[in-house]
């Protein structure tokens, strides 16, 4: 299977890309639709980093032993008997664990918060992937930013932790479809000279978000405020309803040439190009896919076929390990700081230049090469951890490193897998891959959890996996300057 796959790399390369030669590489027209789908990562940022102020460390006691007695429990300690817990919160006025008493035997209850938004994005993330393919990017996309506004606004308004839980399973859902589907459109924008900075650039936002939670939790100290404030600015996505239109990639994969051809002509003409036969050009690349395609419509079970399965199977372990090992570290470097805001603000700053450095990564020395050089880093790294010496300085300079080096893991394999699968199941195997990942991220806490009675098992474990990673890497073709696949038949004749 590896030696059937090795020549796509000189195969692809020598490709043509019609549909880049017609609207050009990079212009006006890609520069706002890139500017302005990358707004949803902001809230996506929000939504998956909020749970830190949603449920942060308290320190609770037992006010009320319910036999009229004044003794009080002592801080931190679980009573049987005990009727009422009291909870200093400080600098929160109200969390959502002090809100519904998440502590003792309702611990997990905090947790599981986070576990639910997490499946939600998992199941999001097929599903949104699958109907994007099946209907097209557009309409799926303002289903799923139409969604995360109103979860937004409802999931602030809770009457009960079930309710609480049952709302922040599908904002994750919601959030999952703006997060495949917007990256989606960004790779079938650009053409291929382009790509690596703007996949590279569309992660920005997300880690603006990230940094600029804290500033919510610092003026909203109240969990329900908190919530509402974050659901204020993605008002600005209903803008989406006038100004987004349909990928033409898409439109011209299902044969819809005539509003291709409107769209791609008004693109040509705002990037100072010819639009002479652009019809006559969309036709030839509508029927050169469909004769390259079956009569059947793309689903899943596509991933699967002779040309894909390795790529499937090999993109889908890279996301799980990816995943695992960003929440993984993250969680490292958060707990080195006893400042939240600080904390939180810091972790999501020391990934922007992880994130510029992977754009000349990706320009320079290629897909494959960078995320099997910092995967293997980043592994190496967290190894270390557990045979240095247990000082502040080095535990944290080797957590920062390990978070960059995973940073840019999950910034490249976004790029990667977009270039890997064709377009017309593209969002499909970007949703599978997302899936993946979602799927290592509810791991993850598990696994760290394994330092109270193993403290050697999470360093052993979070290392170990991404060297994992570097070696599943090794199987896949490097997809540098190539032309994106459209049709199945494209990757199967290249295989």
């Amino acid at each position: 299977m590896v030696q059937r796959i090795i020549p796509v790399q000189s195969t692809q390369i020598k490709k043509d890309d019609p549909l880049a030669n017609l609207i050009g590489q990079f212009g006006k027209w890609q520069c706002i639709v890139i500017a302005t789908v990358s707004l949803v990562k902001l809230s996506s940022g929000w939504v998956q980093m909020a749970i830190i102020f949603l449920t942060p460390n308290l320190v609770f006691w037992c006010q009320d032993f319910g036999d009229n007695s004044s003794r009080v429990g002592e801080n931190g300690t679980c009573y049987a008997q005990c009727a009422r817990y009291a909870y200093d919160s400080a600098p929160f006025q109200n969390t959502i664990i002090t809100q519904w008493a998440l502590v003792c035997e309702r611990t997990w209850m905090a947790s599981f918060a986070q576990m639910v938004l997490q499946l939600g994005v998992l199941l999001g993330s097929v599903m949104f992937g699958f109907l994007s393919d099946r209907y097209g990017r557009k309409y799926t996309f303002l289903a799923s930013i139409t969604s995360v506004i109103v979860m937004g606004f409802a999931v602030s308004f809770p009457k009960d932790y079930i309710t609480f839980a049952i709302l922040r399973f599908f904002l994750g859902i919601a959030t999952s479809g703006t997060m495949v589907i917007s990256f989606v459109i960004v790779m079938e924008t650009v053409g291929p000279k382009y790509r690596e900075i703007c996949g590279c650039l569309f992660q920005i936002p997300f880690l603006v978000g990230h940094i600029t939670i804290p500033a919510f939790a610092y003026f909203y100290r109240n969990w329900n405020t908190y919530s509402l404030a974050m659901a204020v600015p993605p008002l600005i996505y209903l803008g989406y309803f006038f100004l987004l239109s349909e990928s033409p990639r898409w439109l011209v994969s299902v044969g819809k040439v005539e509003e291709a051809t409107k769209i791609v002509s008004r693109a040509a003409e705002m990037n100072g190009l010819p639009t002479e036969k652009i019809e006559e050009t969309l036709k030839k690349m509508s029927e050169d896919i469909k004769d390259k395609s079956t009569d059947t419509k793309p689903n899943y079970g596509d991933l699967i076929r002779p040309g894909l399965v390795l790529k499937t199977a090999a993109s889908t372990t890279l996301w799980m390990i990816a995943g695992f090992t960003y929440y993984g570290f993250n969680q490292y470097v958060s707990q080195t700081s006893p400042d939240p805001f600080l904390t939180v603000a810091t972790v999501g700053a020391i990934q922007v230049p992880a994130i510029l450095t992977s754009v000349w990564l990706l320009k320079h020395i290629g897909r494959k090469a960078a995320v099997v050089t910092f995967l293997a880093l980043g592994g190496l790294c967290v190894l270390t951890l557990g045979v240095v010496p247990d000082t502040f300085w080095i535990t944290l300079t080797l957590g920062c490193i390990g978070v960059s080096c995973v940073s840019i893991v999950c910034t490249c394999i976004y790029i990667y897998t977009s270039e890997l699968f064709p377009t017309v199941v593209r969002n499909m195997g970007m949703g599978a891959c997302s899936t993946s990942m979602r799927v290592g991220s509810m791991i993850a806490p598990f696994v760290a959890d394994l330092s109270k009675t193993a403290p050697w098992m999470p360093t052993v474990v979070f290392g170990l996996a991404p060297l994992v990673g570097a070696l599943v890497c090794l199987l896949l073709p490097e997809t540098k300057g190539t032309a994106l696949p459209d049709s199945i038949r494209d990757v199967e004749d290249s295989a």
